[in-house]
Formats: C-alpha cells, structure tokens, sequence
C-alpha cells in the first residue's frame, strides 16, 4: 500500500459478517457506511432490494431527501418530518 493509498482492505469477516442476516438486517433500507468532510459528505446504504447506492446531501431515497450527514447517521427530510437512518 502506497502512502497515497488511503484504502483499507476488507478483512474476510467483515465480508463474511456483512451477509449474515443475523448481523446486518437484510428485510429493509440499511445503512452501510458514512464519510464525512468538509467538502463532500457520502453514505453507502442497500435498499430492500439489496441493490448498494452512495449518497450525497440533497440526494433522494423514495420520497425522503438527504438533509444532513453524520458518522454513522443519515437525516432525512420525508413529507416535512425529520427522520434518521442509524448504522446497525
């Protein structure tokens, strides 16, 4: 790994535990995984479907709008009411 390289390679029990219903929920939206700066907020989640979007402030899911993104944490805006998406 180069000092470039600001990756870390997945470690073969975080693959195996992240499909494993008992500790990751596979029955409705699920947040995987947030990066938080400055200049540009992400988060990973998987739908129900189990497709794997990254989003960004302002973004959709469904009917919410990203509003807000925090270590571990989405705010979302649905229909004028505030609601979060927590890591499991």
């Amino acid at each position: 790994m180069s000092i470039t390289d600001k990756t870390t390679p997945t470690t073969e029990k975080t693959q195996t535990a992240a499909t494993l219903p008992q500790l990751l929920p596979l029955d409705g939206t699920t947040l995987l995984g947030t990066v938080v700066s400055a200049e540009a907020s992400r988060a990973l989640i998987r739908l129900k479907s189990g497709k794997v979007q990254q989003l960004r402030l302002g973004d959709r899911i469904g009917d919410a709008t990203i509003a807000a993104i925090e270590p571990g944490l989405i705010h979302m805006i649905r229909n004028g009411e505030a609601h979060r998406l927590a890591m499991p």
